[in-house]
């Protein structure tokens, strides 16, 4: 790792998207493509539906000791001190007044309604509080992922007689339909399987941020089941990140509806995946035709859903899907492009010393977090 920060410094770091790299694998062979890549930018832009925004507002006089508050007209969790709120971003009860779209209007440097009361006490005397406030004014603003990045995704599909509205999107009845939650092989997760090049203090490009990964996300199973080539069969190990919102860019960052299930945010982020092994880069370098995501029956709507196996990527990006003799077409639930272009400006980054290439402080935890609850 040394030596690549000492070449990024020299401005001699040869960096590829991987991308790039899997397809200088297929044409030059993988000693060839390992030779002349030191990083791979990789990324991906998912839903998340547990995201919130957490706010340190400043001091009013007089001071008020807020108990309850609302943003936009969305409620905001309060945590004893007067200036301790989080704004859940799933929060809301309609598309234009969600937590989602409440931070979409911020970054893009509207003011909106804060409203805030409290019970009257002799150090905070103020009961009430209306006004209008910025990001700016909402003082220190992180944006949490808790589930910020997933080794792989699922397909989402529906066996049964209706229609069903999941968090990956309409789901159409009788195999009408495939959704895919990961980008295949342009992802974080299977260009480093078991997210081996992240840890704890590793830095992410968070929508146009420079983030950090806090810990091991929601879900985190390291030992799901792997191919040979170890690349996991489920999504796998996770990882949570927190960024700085006042660096958010909103072309990277898109609030989402999903009827009656709620709000949710799409967030395009991309990490640096370093090349220090051949073991390494012959991971980075597996192709779709062989990267699998496996296939999940929604109808029924159990912990453990059935399944009908696995399928390659190469056959979800390229649409159609064969699933027991039946022709399923696919469409991907994270946006393609935007993780493209995410994922190419991290690469301009790194290639130019804008973006920190540093080793994680601590690897993310060997035990899961993704534990059943049984009743």
């Amino acid at each position: 790792m040394e030596q690549l920060q000492h070449r990024q410094a020299a401005g001699d770091l040869r960096v590829r998207t991987s991308a790039q790299f899997r397809a200088d694998v297929a044409t030059v062979g993988l000693q060839k493509a390992f030779a002349r890549t030191d990083v791979l930018a990789a990324g991906g832009c998912s839903v998340s539906t547990q995201a919130s925004l957490a706010i340190g507002l400043g001091p009013c006089d007089p001071p008020i000791r807020i108990q309850r508050a609302e943003l936009a007209g969305v409620h905001l969790q309060c945590h004893g001190s007067n200036n301790s709120l989080t704004l859940p971003l799933s929060g809301g009860d309609r598309p234009e007044r969600s937590g989602a779209a409440v931070l979409d209007a911020l970054l893009k440097g509207a003011a909106v309604s804060f409203v805030a009361s409290g019970e009257k006490q002799p150090q905070f005397p103020r009961q009430e509080l209306v006004t209008q406030l910025d990001l700016a004014g909402l003082g220190m603003t992180r944006l949490l992922l808790p589930r910020a990045i997933s080794e792989n995704g699922i397909v989402a599909v529906n066996s049964g007689e209706m229609r069903i509205w999941s968090f990956h999107g309409p789901l159409l009845e009788r195999l009408g339909n495939g959704v895919f939650t990961a980008p295949g092989g342009r992802s974080i997760g299977l260009s480093s399987p078991g997210l081996h090049c992240l840890g704890v203090g590793s830095p992410v490009f968070v929508a146009g941020a420079v983030g950090v990964v806090v810990g091991a996300g929601i879900g985190h199973q390291p030992h799901c089941n792997r191919l040979p080539s170890g690349h996991a069969l489920a999504p796998g190990a996770t990882a949570a990140v927190s960024a700085d919102a006042g660096h958010i860019q909103p072309a990277w960052l898109r609030p989402c509806w999903f009827g009656e299930l709620g709000a949710g945010v799409m967030v395009a982020l991309a990490a640096p995946v370093p090349l220090l092994t051949i073991r390494a880069a012959a991971a980075a370098g597996v192709g779709d035709h062989q990267l699998q995501a496996p296939v999940l029956d929604f109808s029924i709507p159990r912990r453990v859903r059935p399944g009908f196996g696995c399928v390659s990527y190469k056959d979800l990006l390229s649409g159609r899907i064969t699933i027991g003799g039946h022709a399923v077409s696919t469409a991907s639930a994270t946006s393609l492009r935007l993780t493209d272009h995410i994922t190419a400006a991290l690469a301009e980054k790194l290639q130019e010393g804008s973006f920190p290439l540093v080793a994680p402080f601590q690897p993310l935890s060997g035990e899961a977090t993704l534990t059943p609850v049984n009743s």
